[in-house]
């Protein structure tokens, strides 16, 4: 099995709805979100997936919150934009572009979102 990651980033302010401290404030974070994919067979060249499709798919999946309030973006305008939330939504989000793209080939082994260097979360399926 190969495994191989990116990282893209965002820049974007959110506000916990129903947090009882400070961030039920807008804040904002220079979020990071790495992706970890898996599979088994490599190409004629050698790689698993090309890591500029990966990263191309992946900025295009950030985009949607770069600058932006994440609270008034879909579905954050009802969920609440917990890292948590966000970590869920990437993976689903970069699931569908890469069952697209290569089938059912390779698969997410994990999804990383940090709003900071020393917080983060994770989504994998078990």
């Amino acid at each position: 099995m190969y495994e191989i990651s990116a990282f893209g980033h965002f820049d974007a302010a959110h506000f916990l709805r129903g947090y009882p401290g400070k961030c039920a404030n807008i804040h904002g974070h220079r979020w990071k979100v790495e992706i970890t994919l898996q599979g088994v067979n490599l190409n004629q060249l050698g790689i698993l997936i090309d890591f500029m499709e990966v990263k191309r798919m992946l900025k295009e999946v950030v985009d949607m919150f770069d600058h932006k309030m994440i609270n008034d973006v879909p579905p954050f305008d009802s969920l609440n934009p917990t890292a948590e939330n966000i970590t869920k939504f990437v993976f689903d989000e970069m699931s569908g572009r890469l069952k697209s793209l290569t089938g059912d080939s390779i698969g997410i082994t994990r999804v990383t979102v940090w709003e900071s260097d020393a917080a983060c979360a994770a989504y994998y399926l078990d």
